[in-house]
């Protein structure tokens, strides 16, 4: 017992050593806490930037290193000038569409006879008395011309009369709204914007939505169609341009400034997004001649091969006369691709040496990548003219739950918002956090890359909370593990050993409690 002591506790005494110690470490320690740092020793759980100055990272839709690309082979382009432009044109038969035929004077004088004739999948109709004819592809008016050729046979003043009741081919397709399906168009200046209230309702927060559109391989080597003439519907060379000279330019002349600039040659101007990726060869490399093949069109449009195509056959018809059409290197050989006059049927010859023959209907592919709130917000440049045969296809955002373990809060199931949008970040902050001993370094992502296959990578979110790492976006059925340590429990034995209180108080030791407050009466003893 310490002489002048009651034997309680005196604060006027030092304090041993160990004590004294032990005090120092945790002042210092709580200065170095409070000097600024941005993340906490004694709490790894704890993470973030916390910077005056802003920062911009990406965030991931896709990780290279456990997932493929699965658009690699796709190829998109965005609205060029052409897409805005209406191109009325003539329509052209179809196989599928219904016509009738009302023909004057063939079976009975002064009689006209009907006919509902529907278009086979071949794109021919059968026609009693007259035989069999071919018309995918041609006009209502080239039709008529044909019978009453046919007719001429039979009647010295043939007449014919055509409605067509059902035209297939003008229409387009909406994939993913609320009504997808098959629509007509009424004119050719529907927009894009008008087209997608066909479908009814969609999600209006996706990014973007894509319009498929079928091109003729032809118009490919150009990159725009050939006007027609309203009655024949034939192709016409187009109107050049005020301050243009009409003189129209030959392939020869095109190789020959290739030639004197680089001496190679050099890849022709394509449409983008096209499929059929087609360069124009010089005449040295490929063997061509001086003059180049018939027809009077651009250079043939040839695929990328190992190995350079052989010269494009000629062709000139009985009297001589140089065969129409353009010559295009497909699959190995040439093909001749004919202006809606070929038959049904005629396939290319595969054999060596023999000219192929007239071939219809080759047809690319290109994507269009609209931004879908740039079109709602009224932008006109997005607002593309519909095609016929065009294929609106509005996605929709990614839906299902990702799943959540380890040290977290709350862990379990998440489902996806409808909005899309889910990163890492935000689904920890959706499951109440990490828990108190989850190491931030340490959290491993469990994806499915393929229909039997999935893939686990470590993340480290304390840097993506630092802003030094993008985050990532969620896909459904992704798996979050959150891991920990062995020093992430010690420490949190530490941590909750200390404690705060809120505002001031006094705590009173019992041995102090009589001295202050008395004796409690229960202790007191009443002596009678």
């Amino acid at each position: 017992m310490v002489p002048g002591s009651s034997g309680g506790f005196n604060p006027l005494l030092p304090l041993p050593r160990a004590t004294r110690l032990m005090a120092v470490c945790g002042l210092a320690a709580a200065v170095t806490g409070l000097s600024g740092c941005t993340d906490s020793f004694m709490d790894p759980s704890i993470s973030g930037r916390w910077e005056y100055t802003p920062t911009v990272v990406p965030i991931l839709d896709r990780i290279a290193s456990i997932e493929d690309d699965d658009t690699s082979a796709l190829e998109y382009s965005d609205p060029v000038a052409e897409d805005l432009l209406p191109q009325p044109a003539s329509y052209r038969v179809t196989p599928g569409d219904a016509l009738t035929l009302t023909l004057y004077d063939l079976i009975v004088t002064d009689r006209p006879d009907s006919y509902d004739v529907l278009v086979d999948q071949r794109g021919f109709i059968d026609v009693p008395q007259l035989g069999r004819f071919m018309v995918a592809g041609k006009t209502v008016e080239q039709i008529r011309l044909e019978l009453e050729q046919a007719m001429t046979r039979f009647v010295s003043t043939p007449l014919v009369q055509i409605l067509l009741l059902n035209a297939r081919g003008e229409t387009f397709s909406i994939v993913g709204a609320e009504r997808p399906g098959q629509y007509p168009i009424p004119n050719s200046n529907l927009r894009l914007l008008q087209a997608l209230t066909y479908g009814g309702r969609f999600d209006e927060t996706v990014p973007e939505i894509l319009v498929i559109r079928q091109v003729p391989l032809s118009d490919a080597a150009t990159g725009m169609p050939m006007p027609e003439t309203p009655a024949t519907g034939t192709p016409t060379s187009p109107t050049p341009p005020t301050g243009v000279s009409p003189t129209p330019r030959t392939p020869e002349d095109l190789l020959n400034v290739i030639d004197e600039l680089t001496g190679q040659g050099g890849a022709s101007p394509q449409s983008p997004g096209l499929f059929a990726t087609g360069l124009s060869a010089p005449r040295a490399a490929i063997g061509q001649p001086d003059s180049p093949p018939a027809g009077d069109g651009p250079d043939p449009v040839v695929d990328l091969v190992d190995q350079l195509p052989p010269a494009a056959p000629r062709t000139t018809t009985a009297n001589g006369a140089s065969n129409s059409g353009s010559w295009v290197f497909l699959n190995g050989r040439w093909v001749q691709v004919s202006q809606g006059q070929a038959q049904a049927g005629a396939a290319p010859s595969a054999r060596p040496g023999t000219p192929p023959g007239p071939v219809q209907n080759i047809l690319t592919q290109r994507i269009i990548r609209i931004p879908l709130q740039q079109l709602l917000a009224g932008n006109q440049s997005y607002n593309i003219v519909i095609r016929p045969g065009d294929v609106v296809r509005v996605p929709q955002n990614p839906f299902g739950f990702i799943y959540l373990s380890g040290q977290v809060a709350r862990p379990g199931p998440i489902q996806l918002p409808a909005s899309g949008g889910l990163t890492l970040l935000r689904a920890l902050d959706a499951a109440g956090g990490p828990s108190a001993i989850a190491i931030l370094d340490r959290v491993d992502l469990t994806r499915m890359i393929g229909n039997d296959r999935q893939a686990t990578i470590r993340l480290d979110v304390k840097a993506i909370s630092e802003q030094t790492q993008p985050d990532v976006f969620l896909k459904p059925n992704d798996r979050i593990n959150v891991g920990t340590n062995f020093w992430a429990l010690p420490l949190a034995i530490v941590r909750n050993g200390f404690r705060a209180n809120y505002g001031f108080g006094i705590l009173v030791d019992r041995n102090f409690g009589n001295d202050i407050f008395g004796p409690p009466p229960e202790s007191v003893r009443r002596f009678e």
